[in-house]
Parts: C-alpha cells; sequence; structure tokens
C-alpha cells in the first residue's frame, strides 16, 4: 500500500467497482451514487426522527438532493464524508429524541467511517463533544457508558487506518499542510462565507429557518452544533466553502419541520401555493447543479462546451484514455533496444493514475511517479535507461537527463482545454538520468 493523501475508504469502493464491472466512467459513478443514495435515506429518517411528517421529509430531501448529485458526479472522498456526517447525525438525533444512550454508537461508527473517509470528520466530531459539554442538558450523555462505547466503536473502525498514518510517520499531515498552504497561495480558499450562499443557493433561506428552529428547540438544540462548530471551524482553518456541505441536510431537515408548523396554520390553497413554490425553489437548485457538475450532454454539443469552459474539474476528467493511447503510441515509434528498460514517469498524480488504469491494455510499464502514493512503489524492478515523460517540461528534464526530446504533443477530445492539453502537452522521451535513481528517489517526494 502506497502513501495516500486521503483515506482508504474512497479507493477501496472504486477497486471493488473496477473488480466486479470493469473499467468505465459509469462503473466508477456506480458507488457515488449508491452512497448518496443511501445518505439521502438517512436525511429523510433524520426529518421523521425530528418530528417532521412526510411533506417535511420529502422538503428536506429536495433540499440535500443537489449535494448528492454533485457528490455523484464522480467518486470522491465528499461522496461516503456525507455519508459518515449523516449517520452521526442522525445517531446523535436519535438519542435525543428516545433517551436511549444506545444510539451512541451509532454516532461512533458514522465517526469512525467519516476516519476512513475524509479527516474533516474531526469538525463534527469536536463540535459534538464541545456541543456536550456546553450545554447544561446534555452534559449526562457523557458520563454514560454508552457514549464511551460509541467512542470506543469509532476507534476500532477507524484503528486500521490511524496504525497506518502511526507507522508511516504521518506522511499525511506532511500532505495536508502543502495542499492547504497551495490552496491559500491560489485563493482557493477565498470567498468561504459568498461560497455558503453559492452552494445552497435557492435553499438558503430553508437552512437559516433550520438553524434559528435548532437554536430554539431545547430537545435538539444541540444538533446546532453540527453547523455552527464546523463554519467557526473551517472558517478559523481557512478551508474551503465546499468542506462545510454536509453539515447542511440537518438543517434543511429542521427547516422543512419549521416550515410545515407553519402552513399547518394556513388555509389549502395558500399552504399547496407556498409548497409548489418552495418545491419548485429545490428542483431549480438540483437543475442548476446538474447543468453544471453531471454529464448530461452529448461530447461536443453546445451544452457539453459550455461544461467544459465552467467547470474546471469536468474539463480535467476528458481525455485520459486518448492520452494513455498517445503514450503508448510513443512507445511504439522508438528502437527495440530502448524499448528494453524503458520507465514511463508521470509527474501528476492524475496521468500516473490513468496510466496504471488504461496502460495494461496496451502492455505499458507500470508507471512512475514521485507524486503521493506513488513515490513509495519506487521506479520499479530495474533502472530505466530510457523514460517516456509526460507531466513535465522539456527544460526541467534536461537539467535531470543527458538527453531528452518532444516525441508527442497531447491532444485531448474534442479540443478540451484541460491541464494536460494546456499546461504540460509534451510527450518527452528521455535518455540516461544524470544521477543514480535511488539518489534521485530519496529526495523526490512531491504531494498534488
Amino acid at each position: 500500500m502506497g502513501l495516500r493523501r486521503l483515506p482508504p475508504l474512497t479507493s477501496f469502493l472504486g477497486r471493488i467497482a473496477i473488480e466486479l464491472l470493469g473499467i468505465s466512467p459509469a462503473h466508477l459513478r456506480l458507488p457515488a451514487a449508491l452512497v448518496n443514495g443511501a445518505s439521502l435515506v438517512l436525511v429523510g429518517l433524520l426529518t421523521r426522527t425530528l418530528g417532521g411528517g412526510r411533506a417535511a421529509q420529502c422538503l428536506a430531501l429536495l433540499a440535500t438532493f443537489p449535494i448528492a448529485l454533485a457528490f455523484s458526479s464522480v467518486l470522491q472522498y465528499n461522496t461516503t464524508d456525507l455519508f459518515a456526517w449523516s449517520l452521526t447525525i442522525l445517531s446523535t438525533a436519535r438519542v435525543l429524541r428516545s433517551g436511549d444512550p444506545r444510539n451512541w454508537i451509532g454516532a461512533g461508527a458514522g465517526i469512525g467511517l467519516g476516519v476512513l473517509s475524509k479527516y474533516s470528520i474531526a469538525f463534527p466530531a469536536v463540535s459534538l463533544v464541545v456541543g456536550l459539554l456546553l450545554l447544561p442538558a446534555q452534559r449526562h450523555h457523557v458520563r454514560s457508558r454508552w457514549f464511551w462505547y460509541g467512542a470506543a466503536t469509532a476507534t476500532i473502525l477507524a484503528a486500521p487506518n490511524l496504525l497506518w498514518l502511526a507507522t508511516h510517520h504521518f506522511i499525511t499531515l506532511q500532505m495536508e499542510h502543502f495542499i492547504h498552504l497551495r490552496d491559500i497561495r491560489l485563493g482557493r480558499a477565498e470567498g468561504y462565507y459568498s461560497d455558503q450562499l453559492r452552494y445552497t443557493f435557492l435553499a438558503f433561506p430553508l437552512a437559516v429557518a433550520g438553524l434559528v428552529s435548532l437554536l430554539r428547540s431545547p430537545r435538539f438544540r444541540l444538533l446546532s452544533a453540527f453547523f455552527l462548530g464546523p463554519f467557526l471551524l473551517i472558517a478559523a482553518a481557512k478551508g474551503r466553502g465546499y468542506y462545510l456541505l454536509p453539515a447542511y441536510p440537518v438543517l434543511y431537515a429542521a427547516g422543512a419541520i419549521a416550515l410545515e408548523r407553519v402552513l399547518a396554520h394556513r388555509g389549502k390553497l395558500p399552504r399547496n401555493i407556498i409548497r409548489t413554490v418552495v418545491a419548485a425553489a429545490m428542483l431549480a437548485n438540483s437543475v442548476a447543479i446538474a447543468w453544471t457538475y453531471l454529464p448530461i450532454w452529448p461530447p461536443g454539443s453546445s451544452g457539453w462546451t459550455w461544461q467544459m469552459d465552467h467547470n474546471q474539474d469536468m474539463a480535467d476528467e476528458v481525455g485520459w484514455p486518448e492520452f494513455v493511447a498517445q503514450v503508448a503510441a510513443v512507445r511504439d515509434t522508438l528502437p527495440a533496444a530502448d524499448r528494453a528498460r524503458l520507465g514511463v514517469l508521470a509527474n501528476n498524480y492524475g496521468e500516473a493514475g490513468a496510466l496504471a488504469l488504461y496502460g495494461p491494455a496496451y502492455h505499458l510499464p507500470t508507471p512512475i511517479s514521485s507524486t503521493n502514493s506513488f513515490h513509495a512503489r519506487g521506479w520499479g524492478a530495474f533502472d530505466p535507461e530510457t523514460v517516456i515523460v509526460t507531466g513535465g517540461t522539456l527544460e526541467d528534464q534536461l537539467y535531470n537527463f543527458d538527453q531528452c526530446s518532444v516525441a508527442a504533443t497531447i491532444h485531448a477530445p474534442y479540443g478540451v482545454r484541460n491541464e494536460e492539453a494546456v499546461r504540460h502537452p509534451d510527450i518527452l522521451v528521455c535518455h540516461h538520468l544524470r544521477r543514480p535513481w535511488a539518489e534521485v528517489w530519496a529526495h523526490s517526494q512531491e504531494f498534488g
């Protein structure tokens, strides 16, 4: 197992999809869709636990649906993170509603799964403990043996990942520190507060109503900590706006219930009109997310081109099989002597991942990369003499190798301007590393 920046659960789901169904973007999206579907079920159960009827449950689901849509568009750590938060919050709500402390086991399971999903689960976990200590009516839970059974459950589930980190010098902290500083340098952490409006859009009033409702509720006030705590902690840490998205479903659930209680005192006609308007607003949110994030347009169409121009993440998803085919075509032009001790070096973890995934079909060597988890795998069973290099510049590689030349230029399908096609489009062929591979590798760990 290589060094990784992210916890293992997302990669594990991806591996299951590949082994069972084969390599396909649709197959990799399937686990994301299933997990997000399960998260929506948890949101419905949460709304019911808070006292919401069928109408409130439907509204909460409609409000949360855009988040699930965005997180289902690709298999990523946010997918399982939403599920972990939802399970933790639902279990806590059940403790508060029924008084049954055994539900702390479920909260612990949510936090444990969160550690296997995304380390930002620390924000709701810390907020929960602080909320319990600050609210006099809830402090008795900390003295319950079931609360500590829940803590033990979280620890047991998280233990394999935590042990791995301990035995690898907590290198993830180095990675996270690098990524965080990079995001700040590039301005990605700016707009945290405005992002909350942008991501919630027409559901923002519902979220505000939900937060007010929770703060006014003696029974469920603790649940407001799952939003207020992460909101403040992420802001203090200069995190990115979307980190807070898993905190919104509990607000939507409470807001939907508050709206239903207000409408209960209205006549049938105004009640139906308001429900229709609110539902239409939530559906509009879903349409906006689908338009921006989902691959709903035929490649090359005007809608598809708009997405490529306005969503860099989608543009960066295009062209990986073609990229690997172009690398294989360069390999095929090399003399037999050069292919005998050939390596393929990718300076980008996306390129390395694509070569690892699609390369075996072309009988390409296992890719070499110094980025993230690939660094721990080394440079292979032998010291390559000829190296195909992607993701680098000719000037940089001439510093590392005796000879280098541009063998081909990457062309993304449909003229998409993604990272590979724009920032580092050259496929290089280089010969004879100037220093021993072991010496170079000892100082080459990179993060991305």
